[in-house]
């Protein structure tokens, strides 16, 4: 059988990956937007139930933010594939235990460990970022997180049909195999580029030590760059404003229209989630197209700022239709942050070095997804549900105009290093 040309192997491995991306994304989000409601099963009290929601939503985040780092580096020194499989049978394993859990307590485990060993997009971006020329690592990974947001556009409405019509623990399951196929078929069809396979890798890392001694080695030349310092600590507040209000937004429509009963709930939180995703589809290529055109730090700057209104207008919501049109100016503009900071990472690492960056980048928002859904659910209770939207949309504001001179004159377009 003769192997494909280098062009035609890239188009496979990116066609593979995105639809092993878009498998996962589609379970993920059938079940991430009902914890809530899932709890109340499990027997949790009314009054913990936002607390719980917010500590099961962090904890897969968090645990992900403590090891991206850590994966980025091996797959650095080890291949980007391998990392790619481990991420997607690690999902399948625990999101397939979150089936049997039986308390809150067994539910928040099973997402550390879920969030521990997943965390597919940072070797998935690297793995088909090195296929194609450095000048395009925004528009692939603008497109690589296009097929999450697709994914995310199914997950929500497969859920709220699922929950209805069978046992909700069953989401689990099907998510669960559904990781598995997107892994199975990364490990036949997907390929390490010529020059970043494992031997290559591996050959290449034999003069520098210990393994974690070469991972902090690599960490440590990463975070010294001040360009990758800012936008890493910038990317970690805006998900930090938009992360703490996701996990309660099923209660804030409860709120909204106290005459809607349970199915009309799940129903309309999964199209705040829904339409969401439909911009992040449509706008996230494009993103990665103006960031690789203008500036990454432009793009993150602007996204910054968008976002902050649209949680403002959804803090200001009185009806559903209001904070519907608040989560498209969300969708919309949020989903600049990630081809931004991918983008961002391509400028100024060397491709050898971009897997522990890109790890790096995904530990970013992950924690402060985690964190932020941890604190939300307890805020929630002192500012309540519309003081978490106002807190961090007017902190977004504020923070960008904070930023905007260095942002605009230190983090535009530079040109990518020499592979």
């Amino acid at each position: 059988m003769v192997p494909p040309e280098p062009e035609a192997q890239a188009v496979r491995t990116f066609r593979v990956v995105w639809v092993a991306n878009f498998l996962a994304a589609v379970g993920m989000m059938a079940f991430l937007p009902f914890f809530p409601s899932y709890l109340r099963g499990l027997g949790v009290e009314e009054g913990q139930v936002a607390m719980w929601a917010g500590l099961c939503v962090g904890a897969a985040p968090l645990g992900a933010a403590v090891m991206g780092p850590i994966w980025g580096a091996l797959g650095d020194r080890f291949g980007r594939k391998p990392m790619v499989l481990r991420a997607l049978f690690g999902l399948s394993l625990f999101v397939g235990l979150m089936a049997t859990a039986r308390s809150p307590e067994v539910l928040f485990l099973y997402r550390i460990g879920q969030g521990a060993f997943s965390g597919f997009l940072p070797p998935s971006v690297t793995l088909v970022s090195l296929s194609f020329p450095a000048g395009r690592s925004g528009r692939v990974s603008g497109s690589l997180q296009a097929a999450m947001a697709t994914g995310t556009i199914v997950g929500p409405l497969l859920g709220s049909w699922f929950r209805a019509e069978h046992n909700p623990a069953l989401l689990f399951l099907a998510t669960s195999v559904m990781c598995l196929i997107g892994g199975l078929l990364v490990l036949v069809y997907a390929r390490e580029p010529a020059g970043y396979a494992l031997n290559s890798v591996l050959s290449s890392a034999s003069n520098s030590g210990s393994l974690f001694g070469d991972i902090i080695t690599r960490l440590g030349s990463m975070l010294r760059k001040p360009k990758l310092r800012i936008g890493l600590a910038f990317l970690f507040l805006v998900q930090f404003g938009i992360g703490a209000t996701n996990p309660l937004l099923e209660l804030y429509v409860e709120m909204l229209e106290p005459g809607w009963n349970a199915a009309e709930v799940g129903q309309h939180t999964a199209y705040l989630f829904t339409i969401m995703a439909v911009c992040s589809m449509v706008a996230m290529p494009a993103w990665g197209s103006v960031g690789d055109k203008r500036g990454h730090g432009i793009v993150l700057l602007c996204a910054a700022a968008l976002s902050g209104v649209g949680l403002c207008l959804s803090g200001w919501a009185a009806s559903f239709a209001v904070l519907l049109a608040g989560r498209f100016v969300i969708g919309l503009f949020s989903s600049g942050l990630g081809p931004a900071a991918f983008g961002l990472v391509a400028d100024v690492t060397p491709r050898e070095e971009q897997g522990a960056a890109n790890g790096a980048v995904f530990s970013a928002r992950a924690f402060a997804l985690g964190i932020a859904s941890m604190v939300g659910g307890v805020l929630a209770s002192w500012v309540g549900l519309r003081g978490l939207f106002w807190i961090g949309g007017l902190g977004l504001i504020v923070l960008t105009a904070l930023s905007a001179r260095r942002m605009t004159s230190g983090m535009g377009r530079v040109e990518p290093p020499a592979a």
